[in-house]
Parts: structure tokens; C-alpha cells; sequence
């Protein structure tokens, strides 16, 4: 039988946890507060060098419980950062939700996951039951690009399975799928010339770049391919044909073979537009030339529906009268940077919902079941062996 988890503490440690100020690169204080009751409950706590190598106020906090039987580990993980603003969360608890008083964001993306995990292992150690060797990761910097996850200490780890906490969809949709995505960085040089006087003798970077864009295909590329241009800056003055433009875009697929294609048909379209420019000014041929610098920001995630993982997760949920649903989400977690590193960890729901926003609540239905569920999945994990790895 599955012990009760403490709804009343859980609302009290997710309060505690949004009124400190986690901003990306300044997660101090909060990896303080959970070192300290992380260690009160019998963890072996380090912090990682990843904030220094991101400038930030601390690293990666990993909390590890021996466990009590001998068995697979297994990681569970969710980012103390948060978006703003954030100054002064003032959480308010209402009948069904946590909200904040609409001046900030509430913080449940990601410290309801947060509160989640250290309930489980509270929940654990006061009913004294048999667990897992246990791998606990509170990343830094997740809202800046994953930059946390990029620099976690990954040969120190052992569990090859998890659980994210970092969805907010409805509970019963756990994150199996997600895209790789690719950042662009693109320069367009065209030739400067007085626009009144000689514009012949000039190149317009904005024209050149306006054509290149009007080739390519953007937003909705196919059900798993998406791609943008984002941010556009160029020119100095009106009078002056522009010989400068910095874009910068982004393609996303769930396919590694597709977001290659899209991103070499972005470049594609750049090149024919730049090859299709040239001026002659007396006896020298002018042409454009352009820089296209590629950084992939995270890898693509794809738990198959016949990792055993899954399974333990439908049973969890069926319990609590939950049917599973595998989703797929168009944006990047750790779980994409984990899963890179061969740690396979689906995306569990934890209540948030509007996050990024001022309007950011806490539905505790889905924060309750979210715990109530991956407690039961330790326990089968723990009676499995971990053979679900």
C-alpha cells in the first residue's frame, strides 16, 4: 500500500521555496536552502562547477540517498531557476490553486517540481520504506538556454533512468518526445554608398537579407519541423544604402535528419540571394558576402513507447484513476540535454500552468497527484530492480 503524502506540507515547502528569488544565475540562496534540508534528511550533497563556467551565483546541487535495497539508481530532477519578475513572490493559496498577487510570476515552473521530489524522499524516510539508490539534480539556469544541464558533472552520475518534473500540461500527459534545436547567427555584408548620390555604387544588406528570407520556409514546417527568424538589426542612417544586417533564427525538429535539411535550406537561401547581387563600380566587381555560424542548442529527445520506464508510469497513474498519455512538446527541457548524455528521464506534469507569466498558477490536483504518482513508481522500481533501465 502507497503511504499518504502531506498535502499540507507540500503547499507549505512549495510557499517557502516561490518566495526566494531564483533568477537565472542567481539561484544562491535557494540551493542553500535545499542543501540544508536535503542533508537534514540524510543526503550526501555537492554542488558542481557549472556556475562558474556560466558566470552564476552556484552550481548544480545534487542530493544522493544510498537507498535500501540493491537496485538500479534512479535520478529524479527539476531547475531552481525562474523567469522574472520575480523581486518579491508574495504566493496565495486558494481552494485549487497557488497563485502569486499578479505583480510577479509564481515560480511553480520549476519549484513545484521541486516540492514535489522533496516530498517523495520525506515521504520515503518517515515510512521507512524500501528505495532506490537515488540521484537528486536541482539545476541552475535551465531558462538561459539549459545552460545548467550543459555543465552538469555527468561522469559522476549513475542513474541511466528518471523523472523530470518540468511540464505543464494536464497530468496525464508525460513528456516522451521532444525537438533538437539549432541557433543561427547570421551576418549579411553589402557595400555602403550615399543613397541620394550614388546608390548604384552600393549594396543593401536589408535587400539582400529581405530576399533570402522571402525564399525561405518558416514557422510550420511539418508536424515534428519548426523554424524562425527572430531578431533582424541592420543599417545607420536613411541616406546610407545599408552595407550590415545581423539576424538571428532558430530551426527545431523532433527528426535529427530533417532539422539538418532545414537548416542547410536556410543557408541555401541565403547563399542564391547573396550570388544574385553585384555591382560594378569602375573597373571592380562588388559582391556581398555573408556569415552563418550553426550551434546546436540541445539535442532532441525520443523515449520509445517500449522503454520499460513507461509501463511503471501507466500502472502509477492507472492507481490514481489517471490514464497515460505519451506527448510530445515543442520546446527543450533538461530531459533533452539528459537524454544526450544517455540519461532517458520522461517529462512528469507537477500543476504548473500559464508560466511565464504574471497570471502563473499552481492547479494542486495535479501537484498532489504528481507526487502521489511518482512515489509509486519508486516503489515499483524499487520491487522491479530497476529492470525497467
Amino acid at each position: 500500500m502507497t503511504p499518504a503524502i502531506n498535502e499540507k506540507r507540500m503547499v507549505q515547502l512549495f510557499c517557502e521555496l516561490a518566495r526566494i528569488s531564483s533568477l537565472s544565475g542567481k539561484e544562491g540562496a535557494v540551493a542553500r536552502r535545499l542543501s540544508i534540508l536535503l542533508k537534514f534528511m540524510g543526503a550526501e550533497v555537492t554542488v558542481d562547477d557549472a556556475g562558474r563556467k556560466i558566470g552564476g551565483e552556484t552550481g548544480n546541487l545534487v542530493a544522493r540517498f544510498p537507498g535500501t535495497v540493491r537496485c538500479e539508481p534512479f535520478l529524479l530532477s527539476a531547475h531552481m531557476d525562474t523567469v522574472g519578475p520575480a523581486g518579491n513572490v508574495q504566493p496565495r493559496v486558494h481552494r485549487d490553486r497557488i497563485t502569486s498577487d499578479g505583480t510577479t510570476v509564481l515560480g511553480a515552473d520549476c519549484k513545484a517540481g521541486i516540492a514535489v521530489i522533496l516530498e517523495v524522499l520525506k515521504v520515503l524516510e518517515e515510512n521507512r520504506l524500501p528505495y532506490p539508490p537515488i540521484e537528486a539534480v536541482f539545476t541552475v539556469s535551465e531558462e538561459m538556454a539549459l545552460m545548467g544541464a550543459k555543465h552538469l558533472d555527468y561522469a559522476s552520475l549513475r542513474s541511466r533512468c528518471g523523472l523530470i518534473f518540468d511540464n505543464e500540461q494536464g497530468i496525464e500527459n508525460v513528456i516522451t518526445s521532444a525537438p533538437a534545436a539549432d541557433k543561427m547567427e547570421i551576418k549579411v555584408y553589402g557595400a555602403a554608398a550615399h543613397s541620394g548620390v550614388a546608390p548604384e555604387k552600393g549594396i543593401s544588406a536589408i535587400q539582400v537579407v529581405s530576399d533570402a528570407i522571402s525564399r525561405m520556409k518558416l514557422g510550420r514546417i511539418d508536424r515534428e519541423t519548426t523554424a524562425n527568424i527572430g531578431f533582424i538589426s541592420g543599417g545607420n542612417a536613411i541616406n546610407i544604402v545599408p552595407p550590415l544586417v545581423e539576424l538571428s533564427g532558430e530551426a527545431r525538429s523532433h527528426d535529427p535528419a530533417k532539422l539538418r535539411r532545414q537548416t542547410r535550406h536556410m543557408e541555401d537561401c541565403l547563399r542564391k540571394a547573396v550570388r544574385a547581387v553585384k555591382v560594378r563600380d569602375g573597373s571592380r566587381l562588388i559582391t556581398p558576402r555573408y556569415e552563418f555560424l550553426l550551434e546546436r542548442k540541445f539535442p532532441n529527445l525520443r523515449i520509445d513507447r517500449t522503454n520499460p520506464l513507461l509501463p511503471l508510469i501507466s500502472a502509477a497513474m492507472a492507481a490514481e484513476g489517471i490514464k497515460m498519455r505519451p506527448s510530445s512538446s515543442g520546446g527543450g527541457t533538461d530531459s533533452n540535454i539528459l537524454y544526450g548524455h544517455g540519461i532517458k528521464a520522461p517529462v512528469l506534469a507537477t500543476g504548473m500552468r500559464d508560466v511565464h507569466t504574471t497570471a502563473e498558477y499552481l492547479e494542486l490536483k495535479d501537484f498532489f497527484a504528481c507526487a502521489r504518482v511518482t512515489l509509486r513508481i519508486l516503489q515499483d522500481w524499487t520491487r522491479s530492480g530497476g529492470e525497467a533501465n
